[in-house]
């Protein structure tokens, strides 16, 4: 699109219990993903792709991990003399029967719009990892009779969780309701369910005048909310994704869609298609490999130390894996180390986990073991740690 056409809203409040204790100190939208991603690299490359130079970004409790990661946007094309990347402090969880608070809850976004001048906007969350092509989106919307759209993937009934959003699709191809899989009766396209990927297109003048009538509302509604009773009563254009796609939202998801970054089709599909992912550059050393060191079918950072075997894993950044240790079907992010002898199987180690040497660690392709950030193990137990003989 041209320049100014289009603006965009990412909310980082994003249900997260399912998934920690990987975000107790973040959000789902600052987790590393594929040995160098975080999962909002994702919706700002498909932005930068767009040419969308207005950004708001609205903040969980922790900030701190977003800002670090995004500072200027300068990575994503957003650091603009007009425009830009704006953030807006953490309001999901105040007390919305404060009319002060309340105000401000929708003022936030009501600035943001106005200010933008934005013909469209494009509403984005992060815990869908998708490429997504956003001028698609755009010419389907304006091709479309609704003044809404929403974006889904067909997947098969048999990957959607009973409370995973869907879309309820009518016969002529609108989406007619949001709804949790469970409560889905729209019509299914050879057995598969249309996943709503938080994804929502809308004029901007329609989406100030919602949040307008819900100022002014009794009953405090969010802009989640708003936005789903919009599709009801509109009958929403319903955009078609056909590209790789994972839902990070459990720590068995998280776990299964980085190991599905190990096979090359998927690979390529998500992170070099038509459009690449941007991410934040470290200018760091390349990987030392010992001559004792295998590795085998694994992703693996800049900085990295490898002193023993890594086989089908994905290592971060300045990951150390020392003399006759063993990393197996396991995810290790930046900072950590496995000590001298120790082997992890089917686990994740958040950022600066340490690893004592001659331990045992094994958890299950269906539940892995996890580590939380920061966490120092040098002795066995009873939770899936033993001693190493």
């Amino acid at each position: 699109m041209r320049k100014g056409d289009l603006a965009a809203i990412i909310d980082l409040n994003e249900k997260d219990d399912q998934i920690q204790p990987l975000t107790a100190a973040r959000p789902i939208g600052t987790l590393p993903f594929a040995g160098r991603y975080r999962l909002i690299d994702f919706p700002l490359s498909s932005l930068d792709h767009a040419n969308v130079r207005s950004v708001a970004i609205f903040l969980p409790k922790s900030g701190r991990s977003v800002t670090d990661h995004i500072r200027s946007g300068s990575t994503w094309n957003m650091d603009q003399i007009t425009g830009g990347i704006f953030t807006y402090p953490y309001m999901a969880g105040r007390d919305y029967e404060d009319p002060q608070l309340r105000a401000r809850y929708y003022d936030d976004y009501l600035q943001f719009l106005r200010k933008s001048s934005a013909q469209y906007t494009i509403i984005m969350g992060t815990q869908n990892v998708a490429n997504v092509d956003v001028d698609a989106i755009v010419a389907y919307h304006q091709a479309g009779e609704s003044p809404v759209t929403a974006v889904y993937k067909n997947l098969p009934e048999t990957a959607m969780q009973p409370e995973d959003l869907t879309l309820d699709m009518t016969e002529l191809g609108t989406a007619s309701s949001v709804v949790p899989a469970s409560e889905n009766r729209g019509h299914l396209k050879e057995g598969k369910i249309p996943a709503f990927m938080d994804i929502y297109l809308i004029g901007t003048i329609d989406l100030i005048d919602l949040l307008i009538d819900a100022s002014e509302a009794p009953t405090f509604k969010r802009l989640p909310q708003i936005m789903r009773e919009a599709v009801l009563q509109n009958n929403a254009n319903a955009f078609e994704y056909t590209g790789f796609l994972a839902k990070l939202n459990t720590i068995q998801r998280y776990y299964d869609a980085n190991m599905s970054m190990l096979e090359d089709q998927n690979y390529q599909a998500l992170l070099y298609s038509a459009n690449s992912i941007e991410t934040k550059n470290k200018n760091e050393i390349p990987t030392y490999f010992s001559t004792e060191s295998k590795v085998t079918n694994s992703l693996l950072g800049t900085g990295d130390f490898i002193e023993g075997d890594v086989n089908h894993s994905i290592l971060f950044r300045n990951v150390h894996i020392h003399r006759d240790a063993l990393v197996d079907h396991s995810i290790v992010m930046q900072g950590s180390k496995v000590g001298t002898g120790s082997s992890v199987k089917y686990a994740i180690l958040d950022k600066g986990v340490i690893i004592g040497p001659n331990l045992a660690l094994e958890g299950t392709p269906e539940e892995p073991l996890v580590f939380a950030k920061n966490q120092k193990v040098f002795q066995p137990d009873g939770k899936g740690v033993t001693a190493r003989a």
